[in-house]
């Protein structure tokens, strides 16, 4: 009987390699990530912050503490992108904060495709 282990180990080390590849081309570089709360005019929320050094790549919304935020147009100055995240709001009439499951990040499109980005932003403090 021939033994195959070594050939098992070979293909399981190789995929593992085209794995992490693939996905490293997929993470971006994001940087000055931060964010901080807020508490005015009955909302609370918490102000978000990062520059995306990319532009083959559109984020489409944030999520900072289970809540998500859409990203628009006027959010961007530049290469930074700055997202008001309203947590909690009387000032808007029936408004509905959506939640997420996922951990802190970015949701982007690329080539039609959203995809998912863990980010760790950092919580700034007055």
């Amino acid at each position: 009987m021939k033994n195959n282990i070594p050939k098992v180990v070979f293909l399981l080390f190789s995929f593992g390699i085209f794995f992490l590849f693939s996905c490293s081309r997929q993470l971006l570089d994001i940087q000055n990530q931060t964010y901080k709360s807020y508490n005015r005019n009955s909302e609370k929320g918490y102000v978000v912050s990062f520059k995306l050094n990319s532009t083959t790549v559109i984020p489409k919304s944030v999520v900072i503490n289970g809540i998500v935020q859409d990203i628009s147009v006027a959010n961007k100055i530049g290469d930074t992108y700055q997202v008001n995240v309203i947590a909690q709001t009387t000032i808007i009439r029936n408004y509905q904060v959506k939640l997420d499951k996922n951990e802190n990040g970015i949701y982007f499109e690329k080539n039609s495709i959203i995809f998912f980005q863990p980010v760790k932003f950092k919580l700034i403090t007055d």
